[in-house]
């Protein structure tokens, strides 16, 4: 494995997944030098730090925008993933203040890619329920590209541990049937949050 598999990490309690975008906001000196390093279509790691233990699989992010720029050099950033990865070894600086963590990588991919239609279409209707749940005025299919799983677990706040174990899935199918098993589960509590709101408002359902 080479070199070229050495990436910077960045240790955060949240789970970033393929094309997810996602704001950032850095304002430690390692993690300016990181970000300033890659701004130019380099990439480095986002890890999801699980108390004091890192999780074996991450996912690269790119920069995909600055948005704010401070006078005291922190940054406002929108970053997106990119490509999953399992943490061979990781590698500490010397000065853990002033550098950022390292490791190197192996990069993965589906051994199982697509799933059935009718498993598709079931997790978008559950989805789009859950939308409508939640007053999402146009609840629509989650756009963007690749693997419908990712582009359903960025779009709704699911924890960080149930997209830290869709990550690390290598199969799309299997995915799909746990996003599917979770907002079937989902689905009767909001539609309680949902009654208990328009009693709070006097909706002819309460006073």
């Amino acid at each position: 494995m080479s070199e070229e598999n050495v990436i910077g990490l960045f240790p955060l309690q949240l789970v970033v997944v393929p094309g997810e975008v996602l704001p950032l906001h850095i304002f430690e000196e390692r993690y300016k030098r990181l970000v300033g390093e890659t701004m130019d279509g380099g990439e480095f790691g986002i890890v999801f730090a699980d108390g004091d233990t890192l999780r074996e699989c991450g996912c690269t992010v790119r920069v995909a925008e600055v948005l704010e720029e401070l006078d005291d050099g922190r940054l406002n950033i929108l970053v997106e993933g990119g490509r999953r990865f399992r943490l061979v070894e990781a590698r500490a600086p010397a000065d853990p203040k002033a550098e950022y963590l390292s490791g190197l990588v192996e990069y993965y991919d589906d051994v199982e890619p697509g799933a059935p239609e009718a498993l598709r279409e079931g997790v978008l209707d559950v989805f789009r329920k859950m939308l409508v749940l939640m007053d999402v005025e146009t609840p629509r299919q989650p756009v963007g590209e690749g693997p419908l799983s990712f582009r359903v677990a960025a779009a709704v706040d699911f924890g960080a541990p149930l997209k830290q174990e869709l990550l690390e899935s290598v199969s799309e199918e299997q995915r799909l049937e746990t996003l599917l098993t979770v907002m079937e589960t989902l689905l009767p509590r909001l539609e309680l949050r949902k009654e208990r709101e328009e009693a709070i408002r006097g909706n002819g359902k309460g006073h």
